[in-house]
């Protein structure tokens, strides 16, 4: 691999989704501690979920045929729940995002050696 490639690897599998994970956290932290400086950790999870779990959800709970309080219901209840199974994709997104890292260095440690041979991809998703 060139550096280019590893550089675009980590990027992509590491560093972006980690920013991404660190604006949400931060917003929700912000959002949800209250005037005595306690932070609800839970509502941080499910507000940092819903955008990794509003994939997997969004044909559960399809409100039809009902009135405006029953509709709004049915989509809270499918946010709360889109946000409690994203609360476990992110962390799922951030185990490959440490492997990567640690990938990453060991790719650089071959590739500053100045070894010709090229450089095995780790990548078990290829």
């Amino acid at each position: 691999m060139t550096r280019g490639e590893i550089l675009k690897d980590f990027f992509m599998k590491t560093l972006f989704p980690a920013l991404i994970i660190l604006v949400l956290f931060v917003t929700a932290k912000a959002l949800f501690t209250d005037s005595n400086g306690t932070t609800d950790y839970f509502y941080v999870w499910i507000f940092c979920g819903i955008p990794f779990g509003i994939w997997r959800v969004r044909v559960w709970l399809i409100p039809r045929n009902f009135d405006l309080g029953t509709t709004v219901a049915i989509l809270a209840i499918g946010f709360i729940i889109s946000g409690l199974i994203g609360g476990f994709v992110v962390i799922w997104k951030l185990l490959p995002a440490i492997w990567y890292l640690a990938v990453t260095i060991q790719r650089f440690i071959i590739y500053r050696r100045g070894n010709n041979a090229p450089v095995v991809s780790v990548d078990t998703q290829e």
